[in-house]
């Protein structure tokens, strides 16, 4: 099979750089109305979005891909303002949950935006953290906040499906995911965490921070319009509502050798949103 992992500069994973005019344009620079066109002799560059989910290009390029929007969402008081204030009780639970100095290796299944990488790359007190993404830009966008803070060096940047990661199985102490799994479709996100379980060392953790479940009296869930308005923008939210996430949990864990136990939830906003950290024991 080939190997499809690419490290954020745009090096293929068996080494071989790029043309010099790839590298001096690369795709993830230009538009995204302008990058399946392949233009001026760079159409190996240009391929690559054909390398990115049909999902995040048809619903998401808007907020992932296209490099303006990249920038504007990557700022503190809007990503707060998006999750309605709650980033900084997101990622202080996500922290505690996975307690980086004693997490050991740790992947991070999708970059995110907002201070969460640098302030886990700098309590990591000495264990391996990789940081794996589909997009170029966003471990772009993740290596410019690690230097920012001096941590550049403590991260590995790897481009990478969710779906199909390149490591070995049980390669991982811990696992974690940030705001993920409701920008998935059903089958990718099964496979998804299929595939973090799979990597995760008998013994070890996955943390999630997600969208709560559906309820009767959460205020943005009963009000119909609210809900519409939340489905349009996450095309996949409504699904990842409806889901019982500790089923889909047990099931995936089944299709890697493995099973899992919730050891603590956390609920924030009246249950909007939630923080879970799972127990990963052979099967």
């Amino acid at each position: 099979m080939e190997d499809d992992r690419e490290n954020f500069r745009g090096v293929p994973a068996d080494g071989v750089a790029m043309s010099d005019a790839a590298v001096a344009t690369p795709v993830w620079s230009l538009p995204i109305a302008d990058a399946p066109a392949a233009r001026d002799g760079r159409a190996t560059t240009s391929a690559r979005w054909s390398e990115l989910p049909d999902y995040l290009v048809r619903h998401y390029w808007w907020a992932y891909l296209w490099r303006p929007a990249v920038w504007f969402f990557d700022h503190q008081p809007i990503i707060n303002a998006i999750v309605f204030g709650q980033y900084t009780r997101l990622t202080n639970e996500t922290l505690r949950l996975l307690d980086p100095a004693h997490a050991g290796s740790t992947l991070m299944v999708a970059s995110a935006y907002g201070k969460l990488i640098p302030q886990l790359a700098a309590r990591l007190d000495g264990n391996r953290l990789t940081v794996v993404d589909v997009a170029p830009i966003q471990l772009e966008r993740a290596r410019c906040k690690l230097e920012d803070v001096g941590c550049a060096d403590r991260v590995d940047l790897d481009r990478m499906n969710a779906e199909v990661l390149d490591f070995d199985d049980a390669s991982y102490d811990s696992a974690m995911m940030f705001l993920l799994l409701h920008e998935l479709p059903d089958e990718p996100r099964r496979r998804a965490l299929t595939e973090a379980l799979r990597v995760v060392r008998p013994g070890g953790q996955l943390v999630l921070a997600e969208y709560g479940a559906r309820t009767r009296t959460h205020p943005f869930h009963r009000w119909a319009p609210l809900r519409w308005i939340f489905g349009a923008a996450e095309p996949f939210l409504p699904s990842l509502w409806r889901q019982d996430l500790d089923a889909l949990l047990d099931s995936c864990a089944s299709a890697a050798g493995r099973r899992v136990a919730c050891k603590e939830r956390v609920s924030i906003f009246g249950g909007f949103y939630r923080v879970l950290r799972y127990r990963v024991e052979q099967a």
